[in-house]
């Protein structure tokens, strides 16, 4: 007869003698705790490699326990007896650990993921969303300076027409009484006082041109009367007398007596 102290219950064992014991099947302890079948049948066959974390596992255990009638400290206590053996070469608590490793991995690289994905698409809509005023802000301001441009140069052009009207007013204002030009065809010298300015003199040449302008009255000396050609206010009078003879001028001419 075996030695009953030497045999080694696993809890798998023990939770499925216990399930078999109350007639239930694996699809209904699943329906009952809600656990997938796949895990009811690995914690049966004390395949723990599916279960991300010892603690996860103790707790189904628990719950299987409970609803197969079993006794929980006693499973809880073959479990944990199994975590500190050692299954295939390896501690099954580290085949376990492992596996919640490669799901804490899974799950910080597709945080990962996320966060730059969630980030880059943040940036996007920062850069369209400067991108968009920057835009509008040089489409003002070249608005605002084709409009600036275009007021200036009328701005511009007014200016320029209202000079060059008050020029011509100015100018026919401006209209002297006493207009006298000289071509001088033989060297003489004259002397001349318009209105009451002082007495210019000058030493003409032939082939010069000379314009005298006064307001209201003119006095001119000549010393060579034939070497000068005049015409006052637009009117040819030609030579006032003969050569190196000195003629003096008034204009407009003083009235006979």
């Amino acid at each position: 007869m075996e030695n009953e102290d030497s045999y080694y219950e696993t809890v798998g064992e023990y939770l499925k003698t216990s399930r078999k014991s109350c007639g239930l099947e694996k699809a209904d302890i699943s329906k009952t705790t809600k656990i997938n079948a796949s895990y009811i049948e690995a914690i049966e066959n004390d395949d723990f490699s599916l279960f991300s974390s010892p603690q996860l596992l103790k707790g189904y255990v628990k719950l299987l326990a409970k609803t197969v009638n079993a006794d929980e400290k006693k499973a809880v206590s073959l479990l944990e007896s199994e975590l500190k053996s050692n299954f295939n070469g390896k501690v099954v608590e580290d085949i376990i650990g492992e596996k919640f490793k490669e799901e804490i991995k899974r799950s910080q690289s597709f945080r990962r993921k996320f966060l730059f994905v969630l980030f880059g698409g943040i940036l996007i809509i920062i850069l369209s969303y400067v991108s968009l005023k920057l835009y509008g802000y040089i489409k003002t301001l070249r608005t605002e300076t084709r409009s600036a441009s275009t007021s200036l140069n009328s701005s511009t052009a007014a200016n320029s027409f209202k000079k060059k009207l008050s020029n011509k007013i100015n100018g026919s204002q401006k209209k002297y009484g006493v207009l006298l030009k000289g071509e001088i065809v033989k060297k003489t010298w004259v002397a001349v006082k318009i209105d009451k300015r002082h007495i210019k003199t000058s030493m003409l040449y032939p082939g010069e041109s000379k314009i005298w302008k006064a307001n209201k009255r003119l006095w001119i000396k000549i010393g060579n009367a034939g070497g000068i050609i005049l015409n006052y206010n637009g009117k040819d009078i030609g030579k006032p007398g003969k050569e190196r003879q000195v003629v003096i001028l008034f204009f407009p001419p003083k009235k006979k007596k």
